[in-house]
């Protein structure tokens, strides 16, 4: 079992994305699975927690038309593509799926199997981008959509312009004193409900290695210098275009010194003091872990268990 948004069920099928007349030949297959979204919302079954995905055959049956599409990729010869939808097609999905609405994936990922949340998760970030890649970067011009919607091209200056994915550093960052005790250093975002603890993270910058980042993150927003920076996994965040890149990292000092406009607190906690925290989303008073499908609660319990560390 992967990290939640991970292990979309589909081969991307890369090569197919440049053959025009058999993406549309695929497009047009009654097989073909249709994955909508709404100003930036996934359509889910909330109450059943499953995507509400529907064929071709299914769509024409209700009456609902999609021009065009972007292709997901090929599951078992079948077709995926995500359409975004206007608010004319939005309402007929969700006249045709009475358990079914646009929700922003962010409440609704968690609640979702863990191939399902990956697909969604995957067409929400590639639609983001499109909406976002419009205009030519360089001189201002139209971009056009080419590669089955995996590449944009600048019909006035000629500029290709692909899908991007911005990386972000999270660290779990430990201390270990000479008779083993453990302790981990945490955080709090102002804007988090009450109580939230979290591993630090932060954006890489510019011309900086995956440890350097780890090393200024952790030094800017907690005072704190750290050493020996190991990678341990990766989870997309199509919130709206990020990949976490998982680390944990050896703290060479104590005293803790947090910017505020970063953090509101930052603490050291035991290993037997995170047994006992409650979970985001619980109205319970004291301490409470990141939300359950994030990479950030993935590397404190898994520190907490002893899986990763010194």
């Amino acid at each position: 079992m992967g990290l939640h948004y991970t292990g979309a069920p589909v081969d991307r099928a890369d090569a197919l994305r440049k053959d025009d007349e058999q993406i549309d030949a695929l497009w047009l297959r009654h097989s073909t699975l249709i994955v909508p979204l709404y100003r930036h919302n996934n359509f889910v079954d909330r109450e059943n927690c499953n995507a509400v995905i529907k064929s071709r055959a299914e769509l024409e049956t209700l009456g609902i038309v999609h021009d065009t599409g972007t292709l997901l990729g090929v599951r078992d010869d079948v077709g995926l593509f995500a359409v975004d939808c206007d608010s004319d097609s939005a309402e007929q999905w969700m006249a045709a799926e009475p358990l079914g609405e646009f929700a922003d994936l962010r409440t609704t990922g968690p609640l979702l199997p863990q191939d399902e949340a990956a697909l969604l998760a995957y067409a929400k970030g590639v639609l983001y981008w499109q909406q976002n890649s419009r205009f030519c970067a360089r001189c201002g011009g139209n971009n056009h959509l080419q590669h089955a919607g995996h590449a944009m091209h600048c019909e006035q200056c000629g500029k290709q312009v692909f899908p991007r994915t911005d990386p972000a550093v999270i660290m779990l960052v430990e201390r270990v004193s000479a008779n083993g005790e453990r302790w981990c250093l945490l955080g709090r975002s102002p804007a988090w409900p009450e109580g939230v603890y979290s591993t630090l993270a932060g954006f890489v910058e510019t011309g900086e290695s995956l440890e350097e980042a780890v090393a200024r993150e952790v030094h800017e927003e907690a005072g704190i210098v750290v050493s020996n920076a190991r990678y341990l996994a990766s989870q997309p965040w199509p919130f709206p275009q990020s990949i976490m890149l998982g680390f944990v990292a050896t703290a060479e000092t104590e005293e803790i010194t947090i910017d505020e406009n970063e953090l509101a607190e930052a603490r050291w906690f035991t290993d037997h003091e995170i047994a006992t925290f409650g979970s985001w989303g619980e109205e319970t008073s004291g301490p409470k872990l990141p939300r359950p499908d994030s990479i950030a609660r993935f590397l404190i319990e898994s520190w907490r268990t002893n899986n990763i560390g010194q």
